[in-house]
């Protein structure tokens, strides 16, 4: 059975065009991709006989697929994952953080709600106004104790 893998930096090369562009280099930034020869390197090492395939040759790839992903949650990966779980193949992940996994379809959820909440800055716009109103207290509780 051959092994394949993909390689996909789309998402790090050109803004989506839902994106906001400051918001787009704020994500980006955060996520710290890794370029795509020391994706390359790790794959050799991790998988010495894989070779490296085309994401347009997603119809013809039979056995076991790796994906690159060059952050840690494969921003950018959700059309390619969508195509591949169709096909019912064996895939694995080989992050930029050098974590080798599975994709399930529990682990694919996880992913997705990961890319969620990286994308749309949920946690840290609920927490705002709690961290402001606690550093109020604060501030005020030092300022009465002196």
């Amino acid at each position: 059975m051959k092994t394949y893998a993909l390689f996909d930096d789309s998402f790090f090369t050109h803004n989506p065009w839902w994106m906001p562009v400051k918001l787009y280099r704020v994500v980006c930034q955060r996520s710290n991709p890794r370029s795509k020869e020391y994706m390359i390197t790790l794959l050799q090492e991790k998988f010495p006989g894989a070779e490296l395939a085309d994401s347009n040759q997603l119809d013809h790839l039979h056995g076991k697929i790796i994906l690159l992903y060059t952050d840690a949650i494969g921003l950018g990966f959700r059309t390619i994952e969508k195509k591949l779980k169709t096909q019912k193949l064996n895939i694995r992940v080989l992050n930029g953080r050098k974590r080798d996994f599975e994709l399930t379809s529990c682990v694919h959820r996880r992913l997705l709600i990961h890319r969620f909440l990286e994308i749309t800055f949920l946690p840290e716009i609920l927490l705002t106004p709690f961290v402001l109103l606690y550093g109020f207290f604060l501030a005020l509780n030092d300022k009465v104790k002196g």
